[in-house]
């Protein structure tokens, strides 16, 4: 694992421990030079153009780029995905977070490879709160690592964390900046609300991002709620404020064809994007 994490960062387990836990307004922790700069330099320059991303979702709640499935169709980032849900590496997760047992995702289902391109973005929401195919994995954490060289701050695209007021959002409290080899480590519960603000790069930029979720066999009795969908939130957009709860019923009542509808109603590259 030292080969790929940064060695700065097995070192400081224990101090981002203390961090992570009393951050607001949920528990996170931002952490600087991630990956080995060899290895961070590798993924900048492999990445995936925005065109050979196999799915593009242009949705009323988001519009980017996902790849999720590294072995089959960008195996060249195996290596560094294989350590990240190594036994070691989630043990680190786990020591951060004070979440033990985690568990990897092997079809990295939502995860895998970001990329967001002009008017990218991905509105106010928090996660689902199971495994979209096994309701005996409990989605406990997130990371992200962003891949933007010479990101300029008018380029938007922050990670943008806000705070609960009766499971809804009331605030954004922290945003960050989606720098490169920079990681973003949060955990996700009924009220971890986050979202991406609009990205505004040149044409030929892109936001990128590594994202993978970790899980348990089971969660805090204080963290259970019904089985959901990803809850979706207008954040500063009062417009959507009013509609997104019609919005999240309709989701929950269409889930069971939800992948269908995804793939073949908003999945830009089948208009050859």
């Amino acid at each position: 694992m030292s080969n790929v994490i940064s060695k700065s960062i097995l070192d400081s387990v224990q101090m981002f421990s203390k961090s992570y836990k009393s951050a607001e307004p949920f528990p996170h922790i931002i952490i600087d030079n991630f990956f080995e700069p060899d290895v961070a330099e590798y993924l900048y320059e492999n990445f995936p153009k925005m065109e050979q991303m196999p799915n593009i979702f242009k949705e009323p709640m988001s519009y980017k780029g996902q790849l999720s499935d590294i072995n089959g169709k960008w195996p060249k980032f195996k290596h560094v995905f294989d350590v990240l849900q190594s036994d070691s590496f989630r043990g680190t997760v786990s020591e951060i977070s004070n979440i033990p047992n985690l568990i990897s995702d092997p079809i990295l289902a939502g995860g895998g490879l970001h990329q967001s391109p002009k008017s990218g973005f991905l509105d106010l929401h928090v996660d689902a709160n199971y495994h979209p195919l096994n309701k005996g994995m409990h989605r406990r954490v997130n990371i992200i690592i962003y891949l933007n060289k010479s990101w300029e701050r008018t380029w938007g695209g922050n990670l943008e964390l806000w705070d609960d007021i009766g499971e809804k959002p009331g605030k954004i409290v922290a945003s960050v900046e989606p720098k490169f080899n920079r990681a973003a480590i949060f955990s996700t519960t009924r009220t971890s609300w986050h979202g991406v603000s609009s990205v505004n790069c040149p044409e030929g930029e892109s936001r990128k991002s590594l994202a993978l979720y970790y899980y348990t066999s089971t969660r805090p009795d204080a963290e259970m709620y019904q089985d959901s969908s990803v809850i979706w939130m207008g954040g500063r957009s009062i417009f959507k404020r009013a509609w997104y709860p019609l919005l999240n019923f309709v989701i929950r009542l269409l889930k069971p064809y939800a992948k269908y509808i995804r793939r073949n109603v908003f999945d830009a590259t089948k208009n050859k994007y």
